[in-house]
Parts: structure tokens; sequence; C-alpha cells
């Protein structure tokens, strides 16, 4: 109980002013200290993900998903490893991944950004890219955590 306490202490004490930035540079490139992707943004499918993610500063995360592409559905297992936030949350999110042309570039390491908070229920956002390769995600959240970071992400497709 005494370690929610202080989840909960630290968590409130950041939660006023500290979505502010990172949430308004995912939503809008042209927002101060946001990066522009001079790259086409050519949609090339969806995405459904299940996952824990646990934060101390470092963390990491571990789920699977279905990625459908091309008329058929891709089972995947992701593990991911992040820097910036604390808590422990359970993740459900979807998303759309862009310029993927062939299902054997979808494999591999993603870099991105993430931003979420959650107190019991909660809301986040990240993006990420893998050669070209960008994936966007929007997630609903379970749980005790504030995530504002950088992540990676190995995704590898499962029989």
């Amino acid at each position: 109980m005494r370690t929610k306490t202080i989840i909960a202490a630290i968590f409130s004490t950041f939660i006023g002013g500290a979505l502010a930035l990172p949430t308004a540079v995912l939503a809008d490139p042209t927002a101060p200290g946001a990066q522009t992707e001079e790259k086409p943004m050519v949609e090339s499918g969806t995405l459904e993900v299940s996952a824990t993610q646990v934060r101390l500063i470092a963390g990491g995360a571990k789920g699977t998903g279905i990625l459908h592409f091309n008329g058929k559905d891709y089972k995947f297992k992701m593990s991911g490893a992040s820097v910036g936030g604390i808590g422990v949350t359970k993740v459900d999110a979807v998303g759309t991944i862009y310029n993927l042309k062939d299902i054997k570039d979808f494999p591999g390491t993603y870099a991105g950004m993430g931003v979420g908070a959650v107190a019991v229920k909660g809301a986040g956002a990240s993006s990420w890219e893998n050669k070209g390769v960008i994936v966007k995600m929007k997630s609903k959240t379970e749980g005790l955590a504030l995530n504002m970071g950088v992540n990676a992400v190995k995704i590898e497709l499962v029989d």
C-alpha cells in the first residue's frame, strides 16, 4: 500500500502540466519541439495490441498483437524497453501502420516516443519507426502510471 501511495503522490505532482507539451508534440507536428516527418505516409494496415508495461524511470513491456495487412491477419509478439516514466499498466491499443509494402519488413526493432497517464484508467499515444515503416498507436490503459519518454519495441511474427 505504501508503494501505491508513493506512486500516487509522484503521479499527482507531475500530472498537472507534464503531459501538455509531449501530447501536443505527438498530436501536432508543428508544435515546438515536434519532429516533422518529411516522409510520405501511406496507410498500409492496422494493428491491435495487448501488453503489460512496468516502469520506474527505465522499464519494459511485453505483449502480443495482430497486424491486419493486405487482407490477412498476422500474429506477432513484442517486447520493449523504455526510458521515462513510472508505474505498472495493462495496455490495450489500436494503431495504424504506414509505408509497409511487404510483410517481411514488419518484424524488427522500432524506436519512438510515447506519452500517457493513468490513474485506474487512462489513455496514451505512441509512434515508432523502423526502416521507414511507421506505427502510430492509441491506447487505453489500466493501472497507475505516468509515461513520457523514448522507447524501443522489438516485433516478431509468430505462427
